[in-house]
This record gives structure tokens, C-alpha cells and sequence, in this order.
């Protein structure tokens, strides 16, 4: 899963701007100073719009703001669980990994699991 890299963005943004005002700069990319200040200080994501506006006045590739997830959809999920659906899924995830630990081993040497 990809996430957006903000703080890349912000820094890219700012480093773009120079030392061209916030009001001037602002306009090139047809939007408020105040969205550009929020968008400088990371306080607010940028639309697909703004980032391909930004993208297109840089010359960057809108992919080059997004990178590999570092943490799994599981790990956000478990926080909002109580403890007893933690070990369900904890269990659950165990039972899938050996499932697809025996899988291999069917593929490697022909053997039937079910």
C-alpha cells in the first residue's frame, strides 16, 4: 500500500517557492496564500489538483510523493479492537501464515494439503 510522503511534499513546496512570496507564489498555482501556508507547514494534505499544479510547475512525477507503507492496515485496525478480538486476529493471522507456509512446500514437493 502506498502513503503520501507530506513531509517530502512540504519541503519541495517551500524549496519551489524560494523566496517568492506566499501571496505571489500562491497565485501561480491558482489557490489562497493561506491553503499555500497550510500546505508549507503540512497542516493540510494537498488535493490531486494542488499536487499536480506543484508537480507540473516542478517538473516532478505526482509518484515520486508516495511511498511504500511501513506500517500494515492490520497494525491501525488493531488499535481500535478490544483485547480479546486482538487475539482472534492474532490467531487468525498465525493460522493463515502456516497455511501459506504448507502451500509452498505443496508447490515445492507435490504434496496435497487441504
Amino acid at each position: 500500500m502506498k502513503e503520501f510522503n507530506a513531509e517530502k511534499f512540504c519541503k519541495d513546496l517551500i524549496a519551489l517557492r524560494g523566496r517568492e512570496s506566499q501571496t505571489t507564489f500562491s497565485q501561480k498555482l491558482d489557490m489562497n496564500r493561506s491553503t499555500l501556508s497550510l500546505l508549507e507547514n503540512g497542516r493540510q494534505m494537498p488535493t490531486l489538483d494542488i499536487l499536480s499544479r506543484v508537480c507540473d510547475l516542478s517538473g516532478k512525477n505526482t509518484d515520486e510523493y508516495f511511498v511504500d507503507s511501513t506500517t500494515d492496515a492490520l497494525v491501525y485496525l488493531m488499535g481500535s479492537l478490544d483485547v480479546s478480538d486482538k487475539e482472534k486476529i492474532e490467531e487468525m493471522a498465525e493460522r493463515i501464515r502456516i497455511k501459506e507456509k504448507y502451500e509452498l512446500l505443496a508447490k515445492r514437493g507435490n504434496y496435497v494439503f487441504d
